[in-house]
């Protein structure tokens, strides 16, 4: 079935509302754009699969400061697929607060419902490479994949970018982050990708703490050569956090962290 040019105007619209709504945080509207039981797949950024307005609601709201100030969609392609349904692709560019840009792809199924279009799937896909070049965190057949030196040193400077994107790349799906040292209130496990990110960004949005560097005492080697034990400091504007780190990778990505920060120093540093 050929969409109206009505149809098209309107997909259209959708789809570049999008950005003027979420950039100026009129997040209640949501279901202006999407249907109640929408899913977004922004596993991509580290953010799993979000079901429903409130899910995405929250999501934003979590990432705080690590939202793009901007949202600019192009190249909308509109592609029907019956009476009631349109797939559409198009192309994102993401401007952050400290001036930094990136690119993603939108993947949009659209249902006419009795109120108009709405997308009830969307799949939001970083763009990285270049034409043609390796995922620079992908293993490849000739190319052996990060160890865990090389993902300390990405943790790093996700950690001081406050960079929701980058970390949530750094973590496999099923990775464990632990507190060995915690207080009630505070979590000592935190299981899979999901709620790592959920956590650390929460953390990141509550708070106006920032690391500016990291400080290296001593690296150590376990009989695991995908393990490493960290003594660090992580350093601010204003202070220095001692901890120690337990560290183990598989194919670039965290399988665990066991992070012995001292909590009551932490929370001297947050306030």
């Amino acid at each position: 079935m050929a969409l109206t040019e009505q149809d098209r105007i309107d997909i259209t619209d959708l789809v570049n509302r999008h950005g003027h709504l979420v950039d100026a945080g009129e997040l209640d509207r949501m279901g202006e754009l999407f249907t109640p039981d929408v899913e977004c797949d922004v596993s991509d950024f580290g953010l799993g699969s979000l079901h429903g307005l409130a899910a995405i609601r929250d999501a934003a709201l979590a990432l705080g400061q690590a939202n793009p100030v901007g949202h600019h969609v192009t190249n909308i392609v509109i592609t029907p697929v019956d009476e009631v349904t349109a797939r559409v692709r198009s192309k994102g560019i993401g401007i952050m607060a400290a001036g930094t840009v990136g690119s993603a792809v939108y993947d949009d199924t659209l249902t006419r419902r009795p109120d108009g279009w709405k997308i009830s799937r969307r799949k939001v896909t970083a763009r990285r490479t270049a034409l043609g070049q390796p995922d620079p965190l992908e293993a490849t057949a000739d190319r052996a994949a990060p160890g865990p030196r090389d993902v300390l040193a990405q943790f790093r400077q996700a950690a001081i970018d406050q960079s929701a994107e980058a970390l949530g790349r750094l973590y496999a799906v099923d990775a464990v982050h632990e507190f060995p040292f915690t207080r009630p209130g505070l979590p000592s496990r935190l299981t899979g990708r999901d709620e790592i990110m959920r956590w650390t960004t929460s953390v990141w949005q509550a708070n106006s703490f920032k690391y500016e560097r990291y400080r290296t005492l001593a690296v150590h080697d376990t009989a695991d050569p995908n393990t490493i034990i960290v003594e660090q400091e992580a350093l601010g504007a204003d202070f220095t956090l001692p901890n120690i780190v337990v560290l183990s990778v598989r194919g670039g990505q965290i399988t665990l962290l066991r992070d012995y920060v001292n909590i009551l120093a932490a929370e001297a540093v947050i306030g």
